[in-house]
């Protein structure tokens, strides 16, 4: 299995298997945008990066409360031993997110527009043979009603 270390507060913490990381996930002790790399070398990229499954929560263990209580019983404490044993921090707030702006190249826009062009075309080729009959029994309709009109104004 492989590790990674994690960064808290310009720390370097770890090394954590990826079970680890996904429970500090779930605890929402660390979220997609933290800093973490390869405990055997590696760039500093975030969690995202490395573990992007996590983000889609479907594996996720349940969140563990007792290591956010943990932490803040930790952090009170000043001792030196308690900042080098100290636990990771406490689950972080949930932050809303507003997509602004997509930047998607002109290209790619016009292929999707093409292709779904192309879907609308085979589907009304599909449902013409249906849009006709109906087509033809309104028409009978309308034609039934208009000739019974039509032929009262004959009789004297």
């Amino acid at each position: 299995m492989k590790t990674y270390l994690i960064k808290f507060s310009d720390r370097d913490e770890g090394s954590f298997g990826e079970t680890e990381i996904a429970q500090m996930f779930a605890d929402r002790r660390v979220d997609r945008n933290t800093p973490c790399k390869p405990a055997d070398g590696g760039d500093w990229k975030t969690i995202d990066d490395y573990l992007p499954m996590l983000k889609y929560g479907t594996q996720l263990p349940p969140p563990n409360p007792i290591a956010a209580s943990a932490f803040a019983k930790a952090t009170a404490d000043k001792s030196p031993t308690a900042a080098t044993t100290a636990p990771l921090p406490p689950p972080l707030p949930s932050q809303r997110v507003s997509v602004v702006d997509f930047d998607i190249p002109f290209g790619s826009v016009l292929k999707i527009m093409f292709k779904w062009m192309a879907a609308a075309v085979v589907v009304f080729c599909c449902f013409l043979p249906v849009i006709f009959v109906l087509w033809l029994i309104v028409a009978a309709i309308f034609a039934a009603l208009f000739s019974g009109v039509m032929s009262s104004f004959h009789h004297p």
